[in-house]
């Protein structure tokens, strides 16, 4: 009886310590200016998966899919290829736009869009047949300034962050402008939180605000020297976690001394803006505009 006790708590005392084991995650990471994608262990930071990208491919949208593909744009256009290289389509931008969004959306199909005159946001199958497309002219001449990351909201409508001219515009599915929002800086990214307001990255502003998109409020900013230990440079994409935190994607492509300055390309902070993971490699990886987790 004595040694079926002591097996017992052995086995309870293996399966607690397994259960407390810090799950296996695994990160997938793009940037403008890197010649590649990766996916790495998030606990050893060391890169598991590759895919290379061409001279030009700016890349500033990837995401896995579901079903473990991997959707990402590359300016030229967007691409859903298998874990072993294999392309299953592609959907090509036209001459002189920019192919900046590609996204996995809540109901399983994937946003598109490309900047250009106009800018044009798809809602594309798993199989790659374009649903819907909208048509846009932001009024920014040169693409490259217009957006990287548009998103969808609840409503149905397209949330569009505009570089040139430092608003989200609320687009409707007809190509409508509904609702504008004044921010800072050169807004990257939006996305949901779970008290109804978004987390905005305002890229060139250094910083990243939480806002009521509904009411047009700023209801807090998180700025250049708020994160202790960390200088923010460009703000990219943004993420948010499950401890009520974020991925914050620190992109250096426009400060020459951001490499110098020793701070993280990728860093998670929790809900009081700790610091609790970060990625500063410049060796080993390039710099870091957008972020996936894969459970």
């Amino acid at each position: 009886m004595k040694k079926i006790f002591t097996l017992l708590c052995s086995a309870l005392f293996l399966f607690a310590a397994t259960s407390c084991q810090q799950k296996a995650q695994k990160l997938l990471l793009a940037g403008s200016g890197w010649n590649k994608i990766v996916i790495i262990d998030k606990n050893t930071k060391q890169i598991e998966w590759e895919h290379p990208l061409q001279k030009g491919w700016e890349c500033n949208s990837a995401v896995a899919t579901p079903d473990g593909n991997i959707l990402f744009a590359y300016a030229k256009g967007a691409k859903l290829i298998t874990r072993d290289q294999k392309e299953i389509w592609n959907i090509s931008a036209p001459e002189g736009c920019e192919m900046q969004t590609a996204r996995v959306l809540p109901d399983g199909n994937y946003l598109l869009a490309w900047c250009g005159h106009p800018a044009k946001v798809m809602e594309v199958s798993p199989k790659g047949d374009i649903l819907s497309a909208t048509e846009y002219e932001t009024g920014i001449d040169h693409p490259h300034a217009q957006f990287r990351q548009v998103n969808k909201n609840k409503a149905g409508n397209y949330l569009m962050p505009l570089f040139a001219t430092s608003e989200v515009r609320e687009i409707s599915p007809a190509g409508e402008l509904v609702k504008t929002t004044k921010l800072e800086g050169t807004p990257y990214s939006t996305v949901l939180l779970n008290n109804g307001n978004y987390m905005v990255a305002c890229g060139d502003g250094h910083s990243l605000m939480e806002v009521n998109l509904d009411k047009g409020e700023v209801i807090r900013k998180i700025g250049a020297t708020d994160i202790d230990g960390v200088s923010l440079f460009f703000v990219a994409q943004l993420l948010p976690t499950s401890n009520n935190g974020l991925y914050i994607c620190n992109w250096q492509g426009h400060d020459p001394s951001a490499k110098e300055s020793n701070n993280p390309q990728l860093m998670e902070i929790d809900g009081n803006n700790k610091v609790i993971w970060s990625l500063n490699d410049n060796e080993t990886f390039g710099m870091i505009s957008s972020v996936c987790p894969i459970d």
